[in-house]
């Protein structure tokens, strides 16, 4: 999350997080991955960001946060605070699906400046976690198309060379995961700031 987005991020515990979740408008099965990701981690402090945080975020970032997503990350969001996080795996194929074990994301909301910005437009990204410690991956919402669900996975190196190279922008954007929420029921392990490793429930 960049300098100054942290502005009313609500907190909670894991109990909390389940009331805001089960009080969402979000359907069953987007309730259920949300669900199993706060029981796997219960000790946790979690976060949803109020309409302000996300009208802050594309008023700071100059991007439209399509109602779908709005009521996610109402419901539950991973920002850049909440520790680093590995998944087990993606749902679809990446260039790093047999490789995610060493990637560890932090929940990196908006672009880091406005050359970032203007190529990932490009490829119509909005990034939300990003490998931080290499920069090869991102993970990301398509903010183009109001009717796209999925979390996309690219890195930003490859967008900037399709760019150079007069190919499609997002022709190195690939679909990682159906959902947000979907994202976050594949998460196996935290890290917290001092190194400790948490482990799935």
């Amino acid at each position: 999350m960049k300098k100054g987005s942290k502005v009313s991020i609500i907190r909670g515990s894991s109990r909390e997080a389940l009331e805001w979740i089960q009080d969402s408008g979000l359907d069953s099965t987007q309730k259920s991955q949300l669900n199993t990701f706060v029981q796997r981690f219960p000790s946790m402090t979690y976060a949803r960001g109020s309409d302000e945080f996300l009208e802050f975020t594309e008023r700071t970032n100059r991007v439209h946060i399509s109602d779908s997503f709005r009521s996610i990350f109402n419901a539950l969001i991973l920002p850049g605070d909440f520790p680093d996080f590995r998944v087990a795996t993606y749902t679809h194929w990446t260039p790093r699906t047999d490789n995610t074990h060493p990637i560890w994301y932090t929940g990196d909301w908006g672009y880091a400046n406005d050359q970032e910005r203007s190529s990932l437009l490009q490829a119509h990204m909005f990034p939300v976690a990003q490998w931080v410690e290499t920069g090869f991956s991102s993970l990301a919402i398509n903010i183009s198309d109001d009717t796209d669900s999925k979390v996309y996975e690219f890195t930003s190196e490859d967008i900037l060379d399709d760019i150079r190279g007069n190919l499609s922008p997002d022709s190195s954007v690939f679909p990682a995961f159906s959902s947000y929420p979907e994202m976050i029921s594949h998460i196996i392990e935290l890290r917290l700031p001092d190194g400790t490793l948490v482990q799935a429930r």
